[in-house]
């Protein structure tokens, strides 16, 4: 099956040599003013350069006679609205949006970015350390019966749930705050079931795997269309789920 979106990894010391070889690290830089953080504000400038460096990179390598003499100056990555809150990424060249969507994580030195190029999609990214996981956390963090799940289980198995969670989150709100409990991710035999406030959510696609030893990545992929902003009808109501491979199956059930 074809995948309809991708991900792209990127330790931050391959990003800050990325950026400096580049010559744009003003422009990358711009807007960090806000941050007193020093790791804030390296963070959002290499945040910012991951999403349109690739997304040159992607459109470069399409030969679009459109795109032939784009330069990666002239991408322009906006991750806030006019009043200061976070959004899922969106890219301009020339003040047009172009239709993709995407979704952004870091979690220590690692980055991971998800682009979908057909509109109609979202996806959710999610990187995590799963050695930080503690019996203390998942009291708060996790329903009755993931806690039940994960009794029998390592921190990996949680980490897998948690970045699940936040992929999930990312894909699928639309401006409301995050609350953990409300999404619910439990393996039944070979599957991955997913309820949204006790509805169940279809993933389009769905990985899993670690790009570092305790470091894993969740991405998933849902149909935009799928929702909707009532409270009612927020979350679509399928009865579907969906499969994992050997080697994810083997991550969530370690």
């Amino acid at each position: 099956m074809t995948s309809h979106f991708e991900i792209h990894t990127a330790t931050k010391a391959q990003l800050r040599t990325e950026l400096l070889s580049s010559g744009l690290g003003e422009k990358f830089a711009n807007d960090t003013e806000k941050f007193l953080d020093p790791a804030r504000k390296e963070s959002w400038e290499l945040s910012r350069f991951l999403i349109a460096s690739r997304v040159f990179g992607l459109l470069k390598t399409d030969c679009s006679q459109d795109f032939m003499s784009l330069e990666l100056s002239e991408i322009e990555v906006l991750t806030r609205n006019h009043q200061g809150r976070g959004i899922p990424p969106a890219v301009f060249i020339e003040n047009q949006q172009i239709p993709w969507t995407f979704s952004l994580s870091h979690a220590g030195d690692n980055y991971a970015l998800a682009i979908c190029r057909q509109p109609q999609f979202r996806p959710g990214v999610d990187l995590v350390n799963t050695s930080t996981f503690t019996l203390a956390a998942l009291q708060m963090w996790f329903t009755p019966e993931e806690r039940e799940y994960l009794a029998n289980h390592d921190e990996r198995a949680a980490g897998t749930l948690w970045a699940l969670k936040e992929a999930v989150y990312k894909s699928v709100n639309h401006g409301e705050p995050f609350r953990p409990r409300q999404i619910e991710i439990l393996p039944e035999g070979r599957k991955l079931i997913c309820r949204v406030r006790g509805i169940q959510v279809h993933f389009d696609e769905a990985v899993i795997r670690f790009i570092e030893k305790d470091c894993l990545l969740a991405a998933i992929l849902t149909k935009q269309n799928s929702f909707s902003n009532s409270d009612e009808d927020y979350f679509d109501n399928k009865t579907s789920s969906h499969s994992l491979n050997d080697a994810s199956h083997e991550l969530i059930m370690h």
